[in-house]
């Protein structure tokens, strides 16, 4: 149950929104499987800076956000507000042929009362395609990030401070389509790079052992017996390197098959299932197998309303003595409505479960939340949301409930 303050709160912000709406909604005709919150709106989207052949679209948000436990604690929880200003732009080109993309913007939070939480994130990412041929184009991405990890987060350290840690990333895909055959063949990288982390009473957390490179190789091949309807297969090999220890190293493949299906335009799904395998340098870590799944649904079942469900399955790594590491199950949908050309309301739920392996840790981690979105016009909009989750875990003291409200208005050119 939401404690009086922050009900009081929720209730305050919903009916500064709702003060502003004006007539009924109006549809919009969506492209194929679009949905509502990716749809134009030509009266509200900002229209950005040209800077010749490409398009700048800068925007800043400031958010004001209640936690009622910051910690993420089963006991003694502490609540807090959290002031959060997210800058963004995004450059991309508007080229016959070819894309490039880049993207770069941070988030920095200050917290009210316990300023050791206090988190400066930011990122820049780039990305482009090059068209080769009729049906053949190659794509390339590259980022870096700094972020922090949430106090909720499987593998938090628990220290005086969040963890920060460093990632970056860079991947290649060649995709062909001959026919009815499309093929496609992806190599990623990614290296984590973690900070080490004071100590609660004196002392470091030492997280370099932590650091590791991360290398993924997958091809996918299949056969469109219809626009609507595509068969394939697919495999995948990845390398886990530790820079510090080769005990947690380990390597893996996948073995897939699935669909991909367009119903009219109204649904959209991809599913796949098969055999996965994860095995580690360390003989007394035991290899991680078994059935792999995953799916996406895109129902769009009026032109103002969008459904999605997605369930993903996969192996994590995990700091936890013992354990070579968790097969993490999430299952999610969502929803959005625009019950006004510029008021769309959104919800979401979530439920996934951390299985460990080796030792008998298994946890059930749940997550709902209700948000609406207003535009005023093509540079300002404001959103207000509320969100809940919780952790329920068979090793005692891991259990804790968090809810949160938040205020955000975002101003774009």
């Amino acid at each position: 149950m939401l404690k009086p303050k922050l009900a009081m709160a929720a209730a305050l912000a919903t009916t500064t929104i709702l003060a502003g709406l004006g007539t009924a909604a109006e549809a919009q005709q969506p492209r194929r499987s679009q949905a509502v919150t990716e749809r134009s709106r030509p009266a509200f989207d900002a229209q950005g800076v040209r800077l010749g052949s490409f398009l700048l679209l800068p925007q800043v948000s400031l958010s004001a956000e209640y936690d009622d436990n910051i910690f993420a604690t089963q006991n003694d929880t502490e609540s807090d507000t959290i002031f959060i200003l997210r800058p963004e732009a995004r450059l991309r080109s508007d080229w016959g042929r070819h894309a490039l993309g880049l993207r770069a913007g941070g988030a920095f939070g200050r917290f009210l009362d316990n300023d050791s939480e206090d988190f400066d994130d930011y990122y820049a990412l780039a990305d482009g395609r090059l068209d080769i041929t009729t049906g053949t184009a190659a794509s390339a991405r590259l980022g870096y990030q700094h972020l922090h990890e949430d106090r909720g987060a499987p593998n938090e350290a628990g220290g005086a401070e969040p963890t920060e840690y460093d990632q970056t990333t860079a991947g290649l895909t060649l995709s062909r389509d001959v026919a009815r055959l499309v093929a496609r063949v992806s190599a990623d990288w990614r290296n984590f790079d973690f900070e080490d982390v004071a100590a609660v009473g004196g002392g470091v957390i030492d997280q370099d052992t932590r650091d590791r490179d991360e290398y993924g190789l997958t091809a996918r091949l299949g056969y469109a017996t219809s626009p609507n309807f595509t068969a394939f297969v697919q495999g995948g090999y990845n390398w886990r390197r530790y820079e510090q220890s080769g005990a947690r190293d380990s390597d893996g493949y996948a073995i897939t098959g699935g669909v991909a299906l367009d119903l009219g335009g109204i649904t959209t799904a991809e599913a796949f299932a098969g055999y996965r395998k994860q095995t580690y340098d360390d003989p007394t870590l035991s290899g991680n197998g078994g059935l792999t799944f995953g799916a996406t649904v895109n129902w769009n079942p009026t032109p103002l309303t969008s459904v999605e469900f997605g369930i993903v399955n996969r192996v994590e790594e995990t700091t936890v003595a013992g354990s070579s590491g968790f097969t993490d199950t999430e299952f999610r949908v969502s929803v959005d409505h625009e019950l006004l050309r510029n008021l769309i309301l959104g919800g979401y739920a979530s439920y996934a479960t951390n299985d460990y392996e080796d030792i008998d840790r298994e946890e059930d981690l749940y997550s709902a939340g209700l948000g609406v979105k207003y535009l005023f016009n093509r540079t300002f909009n404001v959103d207000v949301g509320y969100g809940f989750s919780s952790r329920v875990s068979n090793v005692p003291g891991r259990d804790f409930e968090r809810n949160s409200i938040f205020l955000r208005v975002t101003a774009a050119l």
